[in-house]
């Protein structure tokens, strides 16, 4: 299978008996709004991360798909990927400050999410 057959659909096929079914739109729309919400706050600051938001919008958006198509299998899972995303609305103003104060913690941030999503790319290659 190849590396790019992982980019196929962002937003699979909701017909049939597709996994992305249930919760798939309910859980992958919030989870790519808080990384993209996340990226912002955390790289826009500093001119020399903003390139990085990439990382973050792209995480979000397949990455979220991964968790929503997964959300089908584990239902209680949803209910945390909501409280998680809950948790970042509410705390939007602390992460604000604290993307805007430091440099380094929140390119390390990206770059370990960028780890993660490519190692997911590799491994779902493999299979």
């Amino acid at each position: 299978m190849s590396v790019l057959s992982y980019f196929r659909a962002p937003f699979p096929s909701a017909k049939g008996f597709s996994a992305y079914r249930m919760p798939g739109v309910v859980v992958h729309i919030p989870l790519l709004l808080a990384s993209i919400f996340i990226g912002f706050m955390l790289c826009w600051p500093h001119p020399m991360l903003r390139p990085l938001l990439v990382v973050w919008v792209l995480a979000g958006l397949y990455l979220g798909r991964d968790l929503a198509i997964f959300c089908h299998y584990a239902p209680l899972l949803t209910l945390v990927m909501w409280v998680a995303v809950m948790t970042v609305v509410v705390k939007a103003s602390s992460i604000s400050r604290f993307g805007a104060s430091h440099l380094v913690i929140p390119a390390v941030l990206s770059l370990a999410v960028a780890v993660l999503f490519i190692a997911r790319i590799y491994r779902s290659s493999r299979q």
